[in-house]
């Protein structure tokens, strides 16, 4: 039986591959946490098949280490660095730029050790599929039994049956599970599109009847779409499922300021809501920047749409990460405790965004080009305050909007000293153009004095 080491610092996915590698690859994995071990382990067992780690761990670069020491030793041993790196090694080493992407890490494993791809044929995806949790609060039924997992062993699970198919189940049954700091549930695999489908058509649902007791349950009810939707879009794309439950989605934010008598009451409830930052600063963008562009003279039901659907595209690439969203300039990038490939994301994610929603069939038209620009620069890459009046006015407001609603939100977080937001505003953007703007914004302000933001 070949033997493989695996250095991976994330739980689960460290659980999916050396599950994955026993039962399809049919090798023996050996668990190990740093590159110090891995070399403690090879110094007794020189002949192991096979190493898979990622890139670098705390305090140590973990696949430099290992590669110089299977070099200075002569060893014939493979290593797979899951994630970016940059080495000339040809001979010994496999790079997968995207660490998430276990199923290629599978495939170049049974390379390696020889197996034929005939028997990972349609066998790469294990029998049970993790659903996050909380995929399951906005539901009260499932359209498939679901599982919890329980490990027998390193390499060894056993799942349980908590929910059958077609059972109701309450609430308060999910949030206990959260309680217990439970991540995931798990399904049979053939029902993994079924699933999707289900949740994307109960939520739609639930957003287009719109029968809301009161703001803050409609709001509850949009963030957990929101998300679930956002991560949906991420892993799958546009399907029939994830593009119905963008509409309803879409909809629904526009509707919460359309429906509201004062527009900074549904502020005030989104940003002290129990709801996560990329729904926060993405329906609070969208409502600012909509209140704008009345204030402007261009306010439209079609601006509304493209302002909408900016926003909640702008930041996808944060969805396993919305701590990354929270930096809104060069300098914040540049002093965050944060590792290169999350450098690149937060550097590209504007034009990241901008290509996906091109996929998007039904998009109205120039979405992209307001979430390209909605950091200032013209490419979509970094953060400009410089070149800002080249761009549409409809760019012009957006990048407003965005930039104010992380301002507030920071505000909320953080406390101390209430800063004067618009003012800031003023003297980052003091172009007779963006000055205008701002004009707007501060209208929108005024129309309730009661709550200053």
């Amino acid at each position: 039986m070949s033997q493989v080491i695996l250095i991976e610092k994330n739980d689960n996915l460290k659980d999916l591959l050396s599950i994955n590698l026993k039962t399809y690859v049919g090798c023996e994995v050996i668990p190990r946490n740093n590159s110090t071990e891995a070399i403690a382990l090879l110094n007794i067992l020189p002949n192991v098949d096979l190493i898979i780690t990622h890139a670098s761990g705390a305090n140590e670069e973990t696949a430099s280490l290992l590669l110089d020491y299977i070099q200075e030793n002569n060893l014939e041993i493979s290593i797979i660095v899951n994630g970016k790196f940059k080495h000339a090694d040809e001979d010994h080493l496999v790079v997968i730029q995207d660490e998430k992407n276990w199923e290629q890490v599978i495939k170049v494993s049974a390379k390696v050790l020889g197996v034929s791809a005939e028997s990972l044929e349609a066998r790469v995806l294990p029998e049970f599929i993790p659903i996050e949790v909380r995929y399951f609060l906005p539901l009260d039924t499932s359209c498939c039994d679901v599982f919890i997992r329980i490990k027998k062993s390193p390499t060894e699970f056993q799942f349980i049956k908590r929910i059958h198919s077609g059972d109701k189940y309450s609430k308060a049954l999910i949030e206990k599970y959260i309680e217990q700091d439970l991540s995931y549930f798990y399904i049979p695999k053939d029902y993994q599109e079924n699933f999707t489908n289900f949740v994307s058509d109960h939520l739609s649902k639930k957003l287009d009847d719109n029968k809301f007791s009161n703001i803050e349950n409609k709001i509850e009810v949009i963030a957990q779409s929101y998300n679930i939707a956002l991560k949906e879009i991420k892993k799958l794309g546009f399907n029939s499922a994830t593009i119905q439950l963008t509409d309803s989605i879409v909809k629904s934010m526009i509707s919460t300021a359309k429906d509201a008598p004062e527009v900074n009451n549904v502020l005030h409830k989104i940003i002290n809501s129990k709801t996560g930052y990329l729904y926060q600063h993405g329906h609070m963008t969208s409502i600012v920047a909509s209140e704008i562009a009345k204030n402007l003279g261009i306010g439209s039901d079609s601006v509304f749409l493209k302002l909408a659907y900016a926003s909640f595209f702008k930041d996808i690439s944060f969805v396993d990460n919305e701590e990354l969203a929270k930096i809104g300039s060069f300098e914040e990038l540049e002093t965050a405790d944060i590792d290169e490939m999350e450098w690149d994301l937060v550097f590209s994610h504007a034009l990241d965004g901008a290509l996906l929603i091109r996929k998007h069939p039904e998009c109205p038209i120039d979405v992209d080009t307001i979430i390209k620009h909605h950091h200032g620069a013209h490419n979509g890459k970094g953060f400009s305050a410089v070149s800002i009046t080249k761009t549409p006015e409809i760019s012009k407001v957006f990048v407003i909007a965005c930039e104010f609603v992380k301002k507030l939100l920071n505000f909320k977080e953080k406390g101390g000293k209430a800063s004067p937001i618009v003012e800031e505003l003023y003297t980052k953007y003091s172009t007779p153009d963006m000055v205008i703007i701002i004009k707007a914004l501060e209208k929108t302000l005024k129309k309730k004095k009661k709550k200053k933001i």
